[in-house]
């Protein structure tokens, strides 16, 4: 045989033998893992609302008595989506999901009420936000506006404040509340008195002691 055509042969065999093998495996395909986290428990919520919420004795310095707490017992759970602001008079603002509420109100040296909500997975941010936008849409004839001169105290992640006539003969004149917000947690703190500038000085004067407690919650 011709020695280029022996060549030829030879180096078709060797190419042919070199594709002959078994191809190699394909790598395993990896696996996710997905891990689910279980809601919190009423349970759970009633314990980090306790711990938020300013305790009974927190103004005897200024004169202020608990005049009632809702629950009346530590031991009791608290209200499942309550009302976190009255707006405009009848506009109910409420926790959409899964909350515990727990207030308590203080009289005699002070004039102050306030309620803490603990929240399964409704954010205190879009609370506080969907608040200040619906309390704008009836500003001008309520009369309610914000007090931009009550500052947002130290602890807290999302803040709001305002105050409001009370037209009802029954209730004081004016109320300044504020939102304080953190994570799934918010409280609103609200000062009454007889006019927007004392309200509004109460407000501000003991906003840092409730953000005190609700910032280690």
């Amino acid at each position: 045989m011709n020695t280029r055509i022996c060549a030829a042969v030879l180096t078709v065999v060797v190419l042919t033998a070199g594709c002959t093998g078994t191809p190699d495996a394909a790598p395993p395909s990896a696996t996710t893992t997905t891990t689910t986290t279980a809601p919190p428990t009423p349970a759970e919520l009633n314990e980090r609302a306790k711990a938020a919420i300013a305790p009974a004795d927190a103004f005897a310095a200024l004169g202020g008595q608990v005049k009632g707490s809702a629950p009346t017992t530590d031991g009791e759970i608290g209200a499942d989506r309550e009302i976190v602001a009255l707006l405009c008079g009848t506009e109910e603002m409420l926790v959409d999901g899964t909350s515990v509420a727990r207030s308590r109100v203080w009289t005699g040296g002070v004039s102050l009420f306030q309620r803490v909500h603990a929240m399964s997975d409704r954010t205190a941010a879009a609370l506080v936000g969907a608040v200040r936008t619906r309390l704008s849409r009836c500003a001008k004839s309520r009369g309610a506006e914000e007090a931009t001169s009550v500052a947002k105290p130290q602890g807290v992640d999302d803040f709001f404040a305002h105050c409001e006539t009370n037209p009802d003969a029954g209730f004081v004149p004016w109320s300044c509340s504020a939102l304080i917000g953190r994570g799934t947690l918010i409280s609103v703190v609200t000062a009454s008195g007889q006019s927007k500038e004392s309200a509004q000085a109460q407000l501000t004067s003991v906003l840092p002691i409730f953000a005190q407690t609700f910032a280690k919650a």
